[in-house]
C-alpha cells in the first residue's frame, strides 16, 4: 500500500510539474508587432468569396499558388502590395472554388506561406 501511495504522489507530481510548464510556454508566446500574420478566411468556407490576407510582412509583390489535394493548381496570381499588407480575394477563372480542401501558399522574398482552406 504504500508503494501504491508513493507511485500515485510521484505521478500526481510529474503532472503537475508537465502542467506548469505548459502554462509557462504558453504564456511567455507573445506575438511581436513586426510579425507577419497570414490568413484565410473565412474558413471553413460555405461557398462565399474567399479572402487572403497577408499583414506585416513587407514586399513589392506576392505570389499566391492555390492547389488541390492531388497538388493540382488551381488558381494562381501576383498581387501587388496596396497599402500596409495585401489583401484580396480568390476566384478560379471567375468562379468560386468548388467544394473540397485546398492548400494557399503564399511567396515573396525568399519566404512561404502555407494554409489549408476547407470549402464546404
Amino acid at each position: 500500500m504504500k508503494n501504491l501511495f508513493r507511485i500515485s504522489f510521484l505521478c500526481f507530481s510529474l503532472s503537475v510539474l508537465l502542467f506548469s510548464n505548459s502554462l509557462k510556454a504558453q504564456s511567455s508566446f507573445s506575438p511581436s508587432e513586426d510579425e507577419t500574420i497570414f490568413t484565410v478566411f473565412p474558413n471553413p468556407n460555405p461557398g462565399t468569396e474567399t479572402f487572403v490576407s497577408l499583414q506585416g510582412f513587407k514586399a513589392q509583390d506576392l505570389l499566391v499558388i492555390v492547389y488541390d489535394m492531388l497538388g493540382r493548381e488551381i488558381y494562381s496570381k501576383v498581387e501587388v502590395r496596396e497599402n500596409d499588407g495585401f489583401l484580396f480575394s480568390i476566384y478560379s477563372d471567375g468562379h468560386k472554388l468548388p467544394s473540397g480542401v485546398y492548400l494557399i501558399t503564399a511567396s515573396a522574398n525568399d519566404k512561404v506561406f502555407r494554409q489549408k482552406l476547407i470549402v464546404k
